[in-house]
Parts: C-alpha cells; sequence; structure tokens
C-alpha cells in the first residue's frame, strides 16, 4: 500500500526529476526562485524549502549527510513508492469560498481560516523578530559590518511590520465574528 506526503508542488517538480540525485537546499531554492517569486527573498524561499525537505527527511523519503551549507540530499527507496499530494504556497490573500457555514466545532469557517492565518503570521512574526535581534547583534560589531547588514535590517523591519499590520486585522476581525457569534447564542 502507498503512502500519501503533502508536499509544494513546485518543489516536486524539481525532486521528481529523473536526473536529480543529490541536492542541497540552496539548489532547490535558487530552482523554485528561476520559475516564480512567490515565494518571497532569497531568505525566505530558503527557510521554505528547508522546512519542505526537514518534513520528507522526517518522513524517511529522503536523507541527509553533512552540517549547514554542506548538507546534501538524497531520495530514498520510499521516495519513489509514495502518492504525493501536491499543494500550492498559502497566501494570505487568498479568498476564502465555503460551502458550509460552520466547522465540526460549531464555529464559523471563516472563523477558524483567519485562527489559521493568524497562527502562520504569528509564526512568521516571531522569526522576523528573532532576525531582527540577530542583525541588530550582528551591527553592534562593528561600523563596517552595520552599513553592510543595513539594507537587510531595514527590509526584515519592514517586514515585521507588515506582519504585525495582517496580525492586528486578523485579530480584530476575530474579535468582531466571536462578538457577532456570541451576541446570536
Amino acid at each position: 500500500m502507498n503512502n500519501q506526503h503533502r508536499i509544494n508542488g513546485d518543489i516536486y517538480q524539481i525532486l521528481s526529476l529523473p536526473s536529480l540525485n543529490y541536492f542541497s537546499v540552496i539548489e532547490i531554492r535558487n530552482s523554485i526562485q528561476s520559475n516564480t517569486n512567490k515565494y518571497g527573498n532569497k531568505n525566505n524561499a530558503r527557510l521554505f524549502v528547508a522546512r519542505q525537505l526537514q518534513s520528507l527527511l522526517e518522513a524517511g523519503l529522503i536523507t541527509s549527510k553533512g552540517t549547514g551549507r554542506k548538507k546534501v540530499f538524497a531520495k530514498t527507496d520510499l521516495f519513489y513508492k509514495t502518492d504525493f499530494k501536491l499543494i500550492d504556497k498559502r497566501t494570505y490573500g487568498e479568498t476564502f469560498i465555503a460551502n458550509k457555514q460552520q466547522d465540526d466545532n460549531g464555529r464559523s469557517l471563516i472563523s477558524t481560516e483567519l485562527e489559521k492565518e493568524r497562527k502562520d503570521i504569528e509564526a512568521e512574526l516571531t522569526v522576523t523578530l528573532a532576525e531582527i535581534e540577530e542583525y541588530k547583534g550582528l551591527m553592534r560589531r562593528s561600523d563596517e559590518l552595520s552599513s553592510l547588514i543595513l539594507p537587510l535590517y531595514s527590509e526584515t523591519t519592514q517586514k515585521a511590520a507588515t506582519l504585525m499590520a495582517k496580525l492586528n486585522v486578523r485579530s480584530g476581525v476575530l474579535d468582531l465574528l466571536r462578538n457577532k457569534e456570541a451576541s446570536t447564542c
């Protein structure tokens, strides 16, 4: 019986190439970024690819050798026996269309979807804020390093502000929906 595993469609398209025997996160990142810009900057795309490969690694579909940038992955026999469910990269601007109004717990489906988005944004914001702190620490080391890193730091702080705005909007809408649901009960 074949297993089924969820995987990003763009990453699967690259990994399924018969000529691809050994690969790194950077190689996969460069390949997906050459086809589309929906993964953001190089760092975001690298993190996305690394998470996808980690999931494949944990499932035993690929193996790895080395560490850090020298880490190399290879497909296992199980990779070829697995049925993959291809998924698109989730974007926060996607419209939500539902055939029914409530989930199994009685909450509105839009509330459930917004709650998932809020949690995803919180996770991304946590990583972004950690990156800001790392940039600050590196910038304190020297003026030369500070001027070199400043554009990346500015980009990351702008990203944090955007994520915070998205988080605030979703939290506000969720509060409105909760109040509406409470008043109709």
